[in-house]
């Protein structure tokens, strides 16, 4: 019977460790939880992407299915626009890690299958949002969207004016491809479980609002050039401008 007794008692103990593991990680989970709240001296963080090198014509696209829909007029590939004063577009830039500061904004986005070209070709929102996936083209599309791991979306949209909608609820990075056989359509989505990220626009431009006082790691992502970063530190009610260069 001591046997058992030891035994059982073993069992509690190996119970009793499992559990407090398990609750350290959650505890450690909503510690890195986001927490929206009042901002005091919060200032905007404001800049400008900029390409140095040569600008590449963009190549043209080959459409080797359903041309008689997709290829109605040319398509290149949206990788790499550059603009006015070398002002770099379609930068995902977000602040890395940071755990407070003012509210998400959620709202309606869209995804179309548009001309066989997936419009917009990047956007970035906020956990929470509602994604309607549409197909405007008379051909069937197979929207599929991944992140690194995982799918997040992988439905067939065969009809004209078909819309399926999903609400967004994990966070990263998201590749969004056509499984139908157009391999050149290619889209990207980045969502984020914090409010302060932007996407620079056609002249390289950005803005995050409201950055609580701080020392934080401002990220910058390209589809095509990566990842870059820079030291970033807030001062109460101070707004900063800067620039990000990429070769």
């Amino acid at each position: 019977m001591q046997f058992f007794g030891e035994r059982a008692q073993k069992t509690l103990i190996l119970v009793v460790i499992l559990v407090a593991i398990a609750l350290a990680s959650l505890l450690a989970t909503v510690a890195l939880a986001y927490t929206p709240g009042p901002v005091v001296g919060g200032a905007a963080v404001r800049g400008i992407v900029k390409f140095t090198g040569p600008v590449p014509a963009p190549a043209k696209l080959d459409i080797i299915k359903d041309p008689e829909v997709c290829g109605t007029e040319p398509k290149f590939d949206e990788s790499l626009q550059v603009g006015a004063g070398q002002g770099l577009a379609n930068v995902v830039v977000y602040i890395e890690k940071i755990d407070k500061g003012r509210a998400l904004t959620t709202a309606k986005a869209e995804l179309d299958n548009r001309h066989c070209r997936f419009v917009p070709h990047l956007q970035a929102f906020a956990t929470g949002t509602e994604l309607a996936v549409k197909n405007s083209d008379g051909v069937l599309h197979n929207t599929h969207i991944r992140l690194p791991n995982s799918d997040v979306f992988n439905y067939a949209l065969p009809e004209k004016g078909q819309v399926i909608k999903k609400k967004m609820t994990r966070a990263g990075l998201m590749k969004v491809g056509c499984d139908a056989g157009h391999v050149w359509m290619g889209a990207w989505i980045a969502v984020f479980d914090h409010p302060y990220f932007a996407i620079s626009d056609k002249d390289g431009k950005f803005s995050l609002a409201d950055v609580p006082p701080g020392q934080y790691n401002l990220m910058f992502w390209h589809e095509k050039l990566g990842k870059g970063s820079q030291q970033l530190t807030v001062q109460p009610g101070a707004a900063q401008d800067l620039t990000q260069v990429y070769k």
